[in-house]
């Protein structure tokens, strides 16, 4: 065991990942700091190892951030698949897997006062979704729930006709 965790909190990192053997020691030590826990949920899915806990990170008071952990051994850029498996697998609800994809991800990369949430003087960075709750980014897997993007408040990206057929018929 590395006592990463606690290594962060001594050092005054902003954030660290690849928890998946995390000690209670850790977990305060990373909330007494204001460590972000950046948690890969496809990393312990794929190489089959037990889930960071996040529900005792987060009950203490960590910063729980969600990434991809995108390399050729956890080859996953779907972000509403990274959520799911937040909730399934380390027992988060849908809304700390937002806010963990979002406000803290930004928190974690120094950006929270400028991204990761829809507040006036931020960037305007965000996704329309074509489901009729939001929720459905987490339950709907295998489908994208995009249908618009923006980038600083302007359009960016739109499905093409064609998904947007094949997105309504899953309604």
């Amino acid at each position: 065991m590395t006592h990463s965790a606690e290594m962060a909190a001594a050092v005054g990192a902003r954030a660290v990942s690849h928890l998946e053997c995390v000690t209670d020691a850790g977990i305060a030590a990373m909330a007494a700091a204001k460590v972000a826990a950046v948690l890969l949920p496809t990393t312990a899915y794929v190489l089959r190892l037990h889930p960071p806990p996040a529900r005792a990170m987060i009950t203490a008071g960590v910063p729980v951030a969600l990434g991809s952990d995108f390399n050729p051994n956890a080859y996953c850029i779907a972000l509403p698949l990274v959520m799911n498996m937040a909730c399934v697998l380390m027992h988060m609800t849908c809304g700390e897997a937002l806010v963990a994809a979002t406000l803290n991800a930004a928190y974690a990369l120094g950006k929270a006062g400028s991204h990761g949430s829809l507040a006036p003087g931020k960037r305007g960075d965000f996704v329309v979704l074509g489901t009729e709750q939001w929720e459905h980014v987490v339950y709907q897997m295998g489908a994208s729930p995009v249908a618009a993007v923006f980038k600083g408040g302007e359009r960016v990206d739109a499905l093409p006709p064609q998904r947007e057929t094949q997105r309504k018929q899953w309604y």
